[in-house]
């Protein structure tokens, strides 16, 4: 999980495109401790460890700020964070123990939560959305979904009080694992297991001092996640200034470069969610807008793909801006026509 260098404020455009779309805290089997365990040893063990079955689930992360690019010290920002099940196959692609995991920056606190379960499930339903716990030393904060069905999406709000002074840059990372009980996965070795937390804590030294703290928890934990999946979510990051600022959705710059005289080569930085699908279109003066085409963003979030010439060339000359939307993190990369 890297961290983004510096918040950068890009023209605003309309998205007119096709995108795809507190309770108490609880006492729970899978405390705090042994969970975030569970996501570090989890993540890198999903491509390693498992063999992937048509139609199992497969939970995809997303977060968001409001406002999405200045803050202002003082004020309230607000953190939704969102887990997608994308397996529509009803009868084994339901998902278990679906738990996120933010590490959240110095010079905020945490006053508030909130969950799309809230009008939906009563307070003492095991599916119910819940903080299982707010770990400040470490600033780690553990959420349970509870389970996800076929094509289920849940979202959870958390009310932050910005402390930081203007100047600061806050960052918010967020990992999420889960759990299913398909048989057709083969399990990792103690090797394996201990390779994978060291690969997984290397780049976040909020999350490596977490289980520092709690070595000794971890095998427990792995013996209830038999088989299971885990995934980082996009990266955010926000400047603290004077005054909020805001966006209609989180943007980044679309760069386009040249691979050679019969391609283009389209680029962003590590905005979007790791490996998700986004789908590309162009915007024209009237409103309307066209289908292009669809990319998957790289394992560090990035997007870097070819264009052919002819393809980029058959856009209209009224076109205003080219448009590439992240399924799950919401995303959109923006390259905007200078004609």
């Amino acid at each position: 999980m890297g961290v983004m260098r510096k918040a950068r404020l890009y023209a605003r455009v309309d998205r007119t495109g096709p995108a795809r779309t507190t309770q108490p805290p609880r006492t729970s089997y899978f405390v705090l401790r042994t969970s975030l365990l569970a996501l570090l040893f989890l993540i890198p063990l999903l491509a390693a460890c498992t063999i992937a079955t048509p139609g199992l689930p497969h939970v995809w992360p997303g977060q968001s700020l409001s406002p999405n690019v200045q803050a202002k010290s003082g004020d309230i920002i607000k953190l939704t964070i969102r887990a997608t099940n994308d397996s529509s196959n009803r009868d084994f692609g339901g998902a278990s123990k679906v738990r996120t995991y933010t590490a959240y920056p110095e010079g905020v606190t945490v006053l508030d939560f909130t969950s799309s379960d809230v009008d939906r499930l009563p307070p003492g339903d095991l599916n119910r959305a819940w903080v299982e716990e707010n770990d400040t030393k470490n600033r780690v904060l553990a959420i349970g979904f509870g389970g996800l069905g076929p094509t289920e999406q849940k979202t959870v709000t958390l009310t932050l009080l910005v402390t930081a002074p203007p100047g600061t840059t806050l960052d918010f990372r967020t990992m999420l694992v889960w759990a299913n009980s398909s048989p057709d996965t083969i399990t990792c070795e103690s090797n394996c297991q201990a390779a994978a937390l060291q690969a997984a804590t290397a780049d976040d030294p909020q999350l490596a001092a977490y289980v520092a703290d709690h070595q000794a928890e971890v095998q427990a934990l792995m013996q209830t996640y038999p088989v299971t999946g885990g995934v980082v979510a996009n990266p955010l990051e926000i400047l603290v200034g004077d005054t909020a600022i805001s966006s209609t959705v989180p943007q980044t710059a679309l760069l386009v470069g040249s691979y050679s005289d019969r391609e283009l080569r389209l680029s962003t930085r590590p905005a979007f969610t790791p490996g998700e699908p986004a789908n590309v279109w162009y915007n024209r003066p009237d409103g309307s807008a066209t289908f292009l085409f669809r990319t998957d963003a790289h394992p560090d979030g990035s997007l870097d793909w070819p264009v052919a010439v002819d393809t980029w060339r058959g856009i209209p000359p009224d076109a205003t801006s080219v448009i590439v939307h992240g399924f799950y993190s919401g995303v959109e990369a923006i390259y905007l026509f200078n004609r």
